[in-house]
């Protein structure tokens, strides 16, 4: 009874706060989703990070090995990907990011806040950083059919981290004006990120309902097996091992919509798949908490 709670406290206001968002989404009342994700991404997050990174107790050791070992699950998943759309015969540009880039912002992050506390977050933002970093480059790479540096560079969390780094390597804190003013920004990331995902899903539309849930399937299976084994290979224990596995098990993110829409790489289906596949990973939400907190 008392981990059902517990499960209950971690997945209630991922649901209520999302279903504000889609309940707005679905009333027809304006929402600029740009401009929340511009705001969000280039500002929120950003904070976000600083805030946790120079303000928690974690080693740069954690936060390497974390970072290390979700590079693996990304080449893993990437390779994974492009052979089941290979036999699948369908378009690996288009899609293969939506199978490989799971939603560790918008979904991921509010879990690991609420299911291991702010050592969680910490854990769960050092993911965030490399799936957000893999996502604006190669995800952008296949979307577009080039690869930018400059793009690269030019993204506010690359240099966000960078400063961030630098704090923990020297063992200081930042600012108190600056700490102060990353935490106040950063408080507004997870509540406008779920009310976000909440009004997306209202307005993505389902075109081809088998596809999107098979490859939804495939996202979530496999983002889920490679997360435990590689928690397995590694020996990862307590909250270190809930999330990763969490993080890998999370639903395809919008922004892999965002971008086949603004290269028009069929994003019909890129949209099914998000949608699809976030309804189904509400929907055995509380089996995957069970699953990490009992372990």
């Amino acid at each position: 009874m008392a981990l059902t709670l517990q499960i209950a406290s971690i997945i209630a206001p991922l649901f209520v706060i999302a279903g504000i968002g889609y309940i707005w989404g679905r009333s027809g009342r304006p929402f600029d989703t740009t401009i929340v994700g511009m705001l969000t991404l280039n500002f929120g997050v950003p904070a976000l990070i600083f805030s946790t990174l120079t303000k928690l107790e974690i080693s740069l050791g954690e936060f390497g090995e974390m970072i290390g070992i979700f590079s693996l699950f990304m080449l893993a998943n990437l390779a994974i990907g492009a052979v089941i759309l290979r036999a699948c015969k369908l378009e690996i540009a288009a899609f293969l990011p939506a199978i490989s880039f799971p939603n560790n912002g918008n979904m991921g992050l509010p879990l690991c806040l609420f299911a291991f506390g702010d050592t969680g977050l910490a854990l769960g933002i050092s993911i965030f950083v490399i799936m957000s970093t893999a996502n604006a480059t190669i995800g952008f790479a296949f979307a577009s059919g080039k690869w930018s540096l400059s793009t690269t560079l030019k993204t506010p969390l690359v240099w966000v981290i960078a400063a961030a780094i630098i704090f923990m390597v020297m063992n200081v804190p930042p600012p108190r004006w600056v700490a102060n003013t990353a935490q106040i920004i950063g408080g507004m990331s997870i509540p406008l990120m779920l009310i976000a995902l909440g009004v997306s899903l209202s307005r993505l539309e389902v075109r081809d309902f088998k596809v999107s849930f098979w490859l939804g399937l495939v996202r979530l299976l496999v983002g889920f097996g490679l997360g435990v084994l590689l928690a397995w290979l590694f020996g990862l224990e307590g909250a270190a091992r809930g999330i990763l596995i969490l993080q890998c098990t999370m639903p395809p993110a919008v922004m892999n919509y965002i971008l086949a829409a603004r290269f028009d790489r069929e994003p019909s289906g890129v949209a099914g798949i998000v949608v699809v596949s976030t309804f189904m990973s509400l929907a055995t939400l509380p089996l995957l908490m069970l699953f990490v907190l009992a372990g």
